[in-house]
């Protein structure tokens, strides 16, 4: 009786994600664009970092594109490289892993990015992606990206939704169950295409904990210390890629 009643939950989980589309919001009202210059003035060529993903990469949580994960993100390579960076959001809210690759990837050949961060995975947690469908499009992402950029590539993982207050008990339970099988499978799949795999459930998430001001008033998304805690992570293994790149 236990993996039909697991089942029936994740069908009630995707039920509610279907109403919650309703009222969550899919467009913070900013394009996520900046150029941020190194602290102490460095003089190497301006670093264009090109961000595929979802609505963490859209802005929604944010209130302005300045509080944003891209810009955050864009800050701290900044400061690690001592180079200026100039960063782009190409994130759509409710993409998927197949939605990067379809409609987002293709967009790199107008950008011609020294480095890519893609962060996506959570919509297909609560849309029951499959594990073997995952795998698939993850690689397929990664190759789609390789063909139309000259970039290394680095991909944010799924994070934990037990700091989700927007989920209630037993729901929040059976997406994060989910959600630990979809991350495994991801990073794997990341691992096979040569990309970095940088595992914010592990180095951001658990920085939540305590913290209810680290999520957005939505109860979905982070807010920008939430955001903070997510370019922590995510910003030195652009820099080790770029430093790695450049030698």
């Amino acid at each position: 009786m236990g993996l039909p009643l697991t089942l029936l939950a994740i069908l009630a989980v995707e039920a509610y994600f279907a109403a919650a589309n309703e009222y969550l919001p899919t467009d913070p009202g900013y394009v996520v664009e900046a150029t941020v210059s190194a602290s102490t003035g460095g003089t190497d060529p301006t670093l264009n970092l090109v961000i595929l993903g979802d609505s963490t990469v859209a802005g929604v949580g944010s209130p302005t594109s300045a509080e944003s994960l891209a810009v955050l993100i864009a800050e701290r390579v900044a400061d690690q490289l001592d180079r200026s960076v100039h960063v782009l959001g190409l994130g759509m809210s409710g993409a998927r892993t197949a939605t990067v690759r379809e409609k987002q990837a293709p967009l790199l050949r107008e950008h011609n990015p020294d480095i890519v961060l893609i962060v996506v995975g959570s919509n297909d947690v609560t849309h029951l992606t499959s594990p073997w469908l995952l795998d698939n499009q993850t690689k397929a992402l990664v190759e789609a990206v390789h063909k139309v950029a000259d970039a290394p590539v680095v991909v944010g993982g799924i994070p934990q939704f037990r700091t989700v207050p927007a989920l209630a008990q037993p729901l929040r339970w059976v997406v994060g169950r989910y959600a630990s099988v979809l991350r495994e499978v991801q990073r794997q799949a990341v691992a096979k295409t040569g990309a970095t795999y940088v595992d914010i459930a592990a180095e951001a998430s658990p920085r939540f904990l305590g913290k209810p001001e680290s999520m957005s008033s939505d109860g979905y998304h982070p807010s920008p210390l939430g955001y903070s805690f997510w370019a922590d992570a995510l910003a030195p293994a652009i820099t080790a890629r770029v430093s790695r790149q450049s030698r």
